[in-house]
């Protein structure tokens, strides 16, 4: 038997249901259940894709499970479930589309999200912040307004694309340009820049071109009617009245009725004539403006009343009604007239202005008349007395049969404030005149909005008339920030703004800026001088937009680095900066002189690490501003261009050109190749002086190719050293000079007088450190190997951790010639 499973919360027991063979799922079973907008639907183990048909037949096969779990509010129930079906399917979208509550809840910038991109209102997120070049889709900052003029339909967007000021260009709908839209327009408002005016709408939720029927068709609406034979008391008097009646479940309509209703009432009256008493039923027009209930107060046994009042008394009867009239107990009749009437339809918030808009399909000579009625309401949707506000509309056919459009825009007599309207047509309706109500507006009219640190865009464009599908709203444009930069010749920071795709920029900007850090604390020239040094300004661009307000000032920086190969640390609270790419002399020498105890680790992969056999990196590719890929396969041939089995996924988040992407896609290939091997050591003081992206010499003191020691004396090119050197084949040495660098690597020949030794070119202007108990206490260290092994005593610094007590504990791998762009 098909069956489906509900599990509405997760650890609370699933509801089981028998589905019966042959029936539909969506409108014979899911249309009734109330279910959240992030509901999922599995059908025999396979998720539902937006492209899947919901009102499939049931089959005794089927496996039915929703998991009713919701991310956002847990009293956002959509019911019916349609509405959950035009969230998640895009194919039952609505035409005019409006933000909703799950486009509120989106978090991602649409231009970073590159699939499905969209403007979309992200309620209570981060304001973007675009650095370099990015295709944006700015954030809707409040609904789409629309209006009538001259039977063509206007939408006007407003929309946040960032902070600070940008260079705009290229500015498209999806990618059509913008300008080929009719009657398409837009205004950008930098910061600080004064906006005439804005008008803030909110649709009444309630109205979706609702029909509003002629007096003609009132034969044709069934009437609600309420009868009670007992009165318990009633009166009428100054032109209103009020009855009180039994509570009876008939009346229950009327009681929760929305008010004020226009009704009919009939009534048992009884008064005196000269002729003697008269009884007789009469019936009078009325407004029912409220419902009490009440009961007797009996503690056993209680009996409940509805107290029904009525205002606006009118009629043939009632006029004919002497002042000495009373109300008999014997009947009293309810009629609910206002069928006719659309509405009251009820603002959801405070506003200055009404928009109401309407259609009218008409043919020849046709015409729609309607009244229309306002009041203000509190916050119980209670009328506020005197507020009543009236006006008359019409349609006319004036160019043929066709659909008409017309736009109201009603200013409130009675002030700001929440409003309830309704409309009652005044002429016959037929198969060709008909008249809807098709939406409204309650609009907060804002003048000279000043927006100090975003860019506001206004778009406005001409709608079209019969849409023949959904669709999203895709304005969209390239942005560039203005930001700050750095004058290399006076050492200061340049405060002038200026478009840039620089990552250096992006992180001066982020640092001073966006975050009001010191320029005491940021090593602007080392990072100027890493991008200066850039052999093609590509590999710098940093193009990205930060939409999170949960990403740290350290994660942002890091971000920004990463892109250009860069990395960033803390030197004694200045953050400092260094790129991964080839080094000609070492930061310093490790050896058994400055390593602590046995705490040298090495590890070697014998596969490629991880188990990876290729890369496959991932960027924006900037004309389609897209995803795209770039794929390297690794094997016995070397580098090639093409898939691989087990590809090591990199991100390269803030990448939009190819160039700056196949540099590093190059880059991390030949790690695979040469970074298999890894170590980790205690080191002394000395390990203060190096950081990360450091190419450090590391002396593997359990390999006799690799020996190490200090220097305890020097005559010209004849140096005497503390431990005994075995020669094998063709030696090389480093030294560390006086002020503990390491020099370029020298030539090394054996001495024949002794082992404790070598002889080396090292020129005399390279001052060196010899212990003497006193003045000096720390002397210059070596490292000597082998050709071959000069290369294996090469680590870069991966990480570096204080321990306390001027040691440190460093990670590295090993060195490879990182060109500085691989794509030269």
């Amino acid at each position: 038997m098909p069956i489906v499973e509900i599990q509405r919360v997760a650890g609370t027991p699933k509801e089981r249901v028998d589905l019966t063979v042959g029936s539909f799922f969506y409108s014979d079973f899911l249309v009734h259940q109330q279910l959240h907008s992030d509901a999922v639907i599995v059908v025999n183990g396979r998720e539902l894709q937006e492209d899947d048909e919901l009102d499939f037949e049931i089959t005794p096969t089927h496996f039915i499970q929703v998991f009713d779990q919701p991310k956002s509010v847990i009293g956002d129930i959509l019911n019916p479930v349609f509405n959950l079906v035009t969230k998640v399917f895009s194919f039952l979208a609505p035409k005019t589309p409006s933000f909703s509550a799950a486009e509120s809840n989106v978090k991602d910038s649409p231009n970073n999200r590159l699939t499905g991109q969209t403007n979309v209102a992200r309620a209570y997120q981060a304001i973007p912040r675009i650095f370099g070049q990015v295709r944006a889709f700015p954030d809707l900052i409040q609904q789409s307004m629309f209006e009538y003029n001259n039977n063509l339909k206007t939408v006007t967007e407003w929309m946040c694309l960032g902070l600070g000021r940008f260079k705009t260009e290229s500015i498209r709908f999806a990618e059509s340009d913008f300008t080929a839209m009719a009657g398409a327009s837009y205004k950008i408002y930098d910061p600080k820049e004064v906006i005439p005016q804005i008008n803030e709408g909110f649709e009444f939720p309630d109205i979706d071109g609702q029909e509003v029927p002629g007096p003609n068709e009132s034969k044709d609406i069934p009437q609600q009617t309420a009868t009670a034979n007992e009165v318990v008391s009633g009166e009428i008097k100054g032109g209103e009245a009020a009855i009180k009646i039994v509570k009876q479940d008939e009346f229950e309509y009327f009681y929760e009725l929305t008010k004020p209703r226009s009704i009919s009432m009939t009534v048992n009256v009884s008064y005196d004539t000269p002729q003697g008493s008269v009884t007789k039923d009469v019936k009078i027009d009325a407004q029912l403006v409220d419902a009490k209930e009440s009961d007797d107060g009996a503690l056993i046994g209680k009996e409940y009343y509805y107290e029904f009042f009525f205002t606006n008394l009118s009629g043939t009867d009632l006029a004919q009604l002497p002042p000495n009239a009373v109300i008999n107990t014997s009947k009293f009749i309810l009629y609910d007239n206002q069928f006719l009437t659309v509405g009251p339809f009820f603002a959801p918030v405070e506003g200055d202005q009404l928009w109401l808009h309407f259609q009218a399909q008409l043919g020849g000579g046709d015409y729609a008349n309607a009244d229309v009625s306002i009041w203000k309401i509190d916050r119980d949707n209670e009328e506020i007395a005197n507020t009543r506000q009236s006006l008359s509309i019409s349609l006319r056919e004036t160019n043929g049969t066709r659909v008409y459009y017309l736009t109201e825009k009603i200013n409130l007599t009675s002030g700001y404030g929440r409003y309830a309207v309704q409309v009652t047509r005044t002429n016959n309706s037929n198969d060709h005149s008909i008249l809807k109500f098709e939406n409204a507006h309650i609009v907060r009219v804002k003048e000279n909005v000043v927006f100090e640190h975003t860019t506001t865009i206004m778009v406005s464009v001409r709608a079209t008339e019969a849409p023949t599908g959904a669709r999203e709203r895709k304005y969209n444009l390239l942005a560039t920030p203005y930001v700050i930069s750095y004058d290399r010749t006076s050492k200061q920071v340049d405060y002038t703004e200026r478009p840039s795709r620089s990552f250096a920029d992006a992180v001066l900007t982020l640092w001073l800026i966006d975050s009001g850090e010191s320029e005491k604390n940021i090593d602007i020239d080392g990072l100027y001088r890493i991008f200066d040094g850039l052999p093609d300004e590509r590999l710098g661009y940093f193009d990205y937009t930060f939409d999170d307000e949960d990403i740290s000032l350290g994660q942002r920086v890091e971000i920004i680095c990463n892109v250009a190969r860069a990395s960033a640390y803390y030197d004694n609270a200045v953050l400092t900066f260094s790129r991964e790419q080839s080094s000609e002399f070492p930061m310093t020498t490790f050896n058994r002189s400055n390593i602590t105890g046995n705490d040298m680790k090495i590890s070697y992969d014998m596969s490629m690490p991880s188990g990876y056999d290729g890369i496959e990196l991932e960027y924006v590719e900037p004309v389609r501003n897209k995803k795209d890929y770039i794929r390297f396969r690794v094997d016995e041939n070397g580098i090639t261009e093409g898939l691989s089995r087990t590809p090591n996924k990199i991100v390269l988040q803030g990448c939009r050109n190819r160039y700056q992407a196949m540099d590093r896609a190059l880059l991390e290939a030949n790690r695979l190749i040469h970074q298999r091997t890894s170590i980790s050591l205690t080191t002394l003081a000395d390990g203060g002086n190096v950081y990360p992206s450091d190419m450090v010499l590391i002396a593997d003191t359990y390999d006799s190719n690799q020996q190490a020691g200090y220097i305890t004396e020097r005559k010209g090119e004849v140096f005497t050293t503390s431990e005994k050197i075995k020669f094998d084949a063709e030696m090389w040495v480093y030294l560390t000079d006086s002020m503990g660098y390491t020099t370029q690597k020298f030539k090394a020949e054996p001495r024949a007088d002794t082992e404790f030794g070598f002889i080396a070119s090292v020129p005399e202007d390279i001052e060196l450190n010899f212990y003497d108990g006193y003045r000096v206490q720390s002397p210059s260290r070596y490292v000597i190997a082998t050709s071959v092994e000069t290369d294996n005593i090469k680590w870069v610094i991966t990480d570096k951790r204080p321990l306390g007590g001027e040691r440190y504990t460093i990670t590295a791998t090993e060195y490879f010639d990182a060109k500085a762009d691989y794509n030269a």
